[in-house]
């Protein structure tokens, strides 16, 4: 099974264009892996979701991403939209971003009903158009407010939110 991974990752990255003769020379294989899975999500950023939703979506969308992280600069807007979008990628989750954000338990400003008292900046409407586009930030699948949450592997704390990738 790792031996068949592995092949598919040298797949992507050859289709992606990405060099994989450095990533395969003399390094152990955790290494390897770690090293190609880098370069597949730095090759994958490109997406271009844009035209597969509707305004209404794209509003809800927005919407989530101002209740969430609205008091957050652009950088955590992003992330916080990354998060929904890699989630609609990731088998494990819903496929749409309004199954995603309304799946149960997942985000507190739906469950809350903060999204209610929220509406979404023109600023926010756009990091997402622009998110749908060209994702910054593929690897992040969980985020959550004052700590790391106990599900997935801690990334990085921007602003006020913890990310962890899968």
């Amino acid at each position: 099974m790792r031996k068949i991974r592995l092949l598919a990752v040298l797949a992507v990255l050859a289709v992606s264009g990405v060099e994989t003769q450095a990533a395969i020379g003399y390094m152990p294989h955790y290494a390897k892996v770690e090293q190609l899975r880098e370069r597949i999500e730095a090759a994958q950023t490109e997406t271009d979701d844009s035209a597969q939703i509707s305004d209404s979506e794209l509003y809800f969308f927005a919407n989530c991403v101002q209740a969430e992280a609205g008091n957050q600069d652009e950088t955590g807007k992003r992330l916080v939209a990354d998060v929904i979008l890699n989630r609609v990628d990731d088998p494990d989750f819903p496929d749409t971003i309004t199954e995603v954000i309304t799946q149960r338990g997942q985000f507190s400003s739906y469950r809350d009903g903060g999204m209610d008292r929220w509406k979404p900046t023109d600023e926010t409407i756009e990091i997402c158009r622009e998110e749908l586009k060209s994702r910054q930030y593929t690897a992040l699948i969980y985020f959550t407010a004052y700590r790391y949450s106990s599900y997935g592997t801690p990334a990085f704390k921007h602003g006020a939110h913890y990310f962890s990738t899968k």
